[in-house]
């Protein structure tokens, strides 16, 4: 398949993609125009890491600008893209029947919270349709600026799960090595002007960290880092993120068939406000207030978060 911005038709609206904003709690990407073509550019690497043809990439990369040119009619439904795609002249079936499935995995899921899980019927005509091992790449490369990474998508995580299942999907590496699959907000909480205290908390046995967990589906990751900071910590009060601080990353275990390890990023924040603190929260069994001449003495879960903390403290 050549380059669909080669037609001219397409390239013309594909420009308008810039002015459709996109909701900031499911995207990264400053609009639509930008959405596509990073996920073009995930689509791809993921492609060419699971040893696809070259007509495979090609496809991938198409599908990663096309999949949401139905935007530009005000709809994120995949049938208003396949509106826009026909009046641009023929384009091959395998690319439209992705173009049309490319978005499944959300009512799907959505179905089964409801306890109408798709038919066995279903899933047969999907991957008649379709191929299962492009589809599942291109739904993870479709989650490439999703706020929690595409690992804390239910939708798409589901749905892998389902096929794999079914034995309509093999195991396919879906993790670039230097872009994380899974995203969480941690809070760097601090009180006083003077000498200012910034809070630590010890959920294992003897190391401190800052509290931080998972962005939640459709959860701008401020509101995470606020919510975790009262789950892990027991604070209360009103309280407000101030500035970014900088990210942490590791790898962890794939909890998947492939395995290996994927990397997770921690964005921190500074967050001030006033505070009252609760009961600690079961989990965590400490407390802890320091100013920035004691941090030297604490132990860490990581010696990352020792320029964070300083970061916050400065």
């Amino acid at each position: 398949m050549k380059n669909i911005l080669e037609n001219q038709r397409f390239a013309e609206r594909y420009e308008e993609l810039k002015k459709v904003g996109l909701n900031p709690r499911r995207h990264t990407a400053s609009n639509a125009y930008a959405h596509s073509e990073q996920v073009a550019a995930h689509a791809v690497a993921l492609a060419t890491q699971n040893g696809c043809s070259p007509e495979e990439i090609a496809l991938l990369e198409n599908l990663g600008r096309a999949h949401d040119i139905g935007k530009v009619m005000g709809t994120a439904r995949p049938e208003k893209s396949l509106e826009v795609l026909e009046k641009c002249g023929p384009l091959p079936e395998p690319f439209l029947a992705l173009v049309k499935w490319h978005d499944t995995s959300l009512p799907w899921w959505r179905s089964a919270q409801r306890g109408q899980a798709p038919s066995d019927k279903a899933w047969r005509r999907l991957a008649r349709e379709v191929d299962m091992r492009l589809l599942a790449m291109f739904m993870v490369a479709d989650r490439v600026d999703a706020p929690p990474g595409w690992r804390r998508n239910a939708p798409t995580t589901w749905l892998l799960g389902e096929a794999r299942k079914r034995d309509l999907l093999d195991p396919l590496i879906l993790d670039i090595e230097d872009h994380p699959s899974e995203v969480c907000a941690g809070a760097a909480l601090v009180r006083g002007n003077t000498e200012p205290e910034l809070l630590l908390i010890r959920v294992r046995q003897d190391q401190f960290e800052l509290p931080k967990g998972g962005i939640e589906w459709d959860e701008l990751p401020r509101a995470a880092a606020i919510r975790e900071l009262k789950e892990e910590a027991g604070v209360e009060g009103a309280l407000e993120p101030t500035e970014t601080l900088g990210d942490v990353d590791y790898y962890v275990d794939n909890p998947s068939p492939e395995g290996g390890v994927h990397l997770k990023r921690v964005a921190y924040y500074r967050v001030e406000g006033k505070v009252a603190t609760g009961p600690i929260p079961r989990r965590t069994r400490e407390r802890l207030w320091i100013t920035c001449s004691q941090m030297a003495d604490v132990p860490l879960v990581n010696d990352d978060l020792r320029r964070i903390i300083e970061e916050a403290l400065s």
